[in-house]
C-alpha cells in the first residue's frame, strides 16, 4: 500500500511538471510569434519611409490599431512612430533623419513592445554638380 502511495504522489509530482513545462513552452510560443508579428509590422512601415510612394505614405497617416492576419482576432497591435533630423556637421539641417518605430501589443496583463531605428540620408548637393 505504501509503494502504491509513494508510486501514485510521484506520479502525480511528474504530471503536474509536465503541465507546467508545456504551460511555459506555450507562453514562449505565443511570445514568439508576437514578436515576429510585430516585426513584419515595424518592417513594412520602415520599408515604406524609405520608398516614398503615395500609397506607402498613406500608411503613416493611419494610426488606428492594426490585427494582422492570424488565428487569435483578439491580438491587437499599435504602430507609432517619430521622425527626426540628426545634426551633422557641415550638411545641410535635413540631410540625415531617423525614424523611430515602436510596435506595441498586449501580452499577459503587460504591454510588451518592439523599437526600431532606421536612418535615412539625403543626397549630397554636389552629386547634381
Amino acid at each position: 500500500m505504501l509503494e502504491a502511495l509513494t508510486a501514485s504522489a510521484l506520479l502525480a509530482l511528474g504530471l503536474t511538471s509536465a503541465i507546467q513545462l508545456s504551460t511555459l513552452s506555450f507562453s514562449a510560443n505565443q511570445a514568439s510569434q508576437n514578436l515576429d508579428l510585430a516585426s513584419g509590422l515595424a518592417q513594412d512601415l520602415a520599408e515604406c519611409w524609405g520608398v516614398q510612394t503615395a500609397s506607402c505614405l498613406q500608411q503613416f497617416s493611419n494610426t488606428a490599431p492594426l490585427s494582422p492576419l492570424s488565428a487569435d482576432p483578439s491580438r491587437v497591435f499599435h504602430r507609432t512612430w517619430q521622425l527626426s533630423t540628426v545634426p551633422v556637421p557641415e550638411t545641410s539641417p535635413c540631410a540625415l533623419q531617423e525614424l523611430k518605430l515602436v510596435v506595441s501589443w498586449l501580452e499577459g496583463q503587460k504591454t510588451a513592445e518592439l523599437v526600431w531605428v532606421k536612418r535615412r540620408s539625403s543626397t549630397p548637393f554636389w552629386i547634381g554638380l
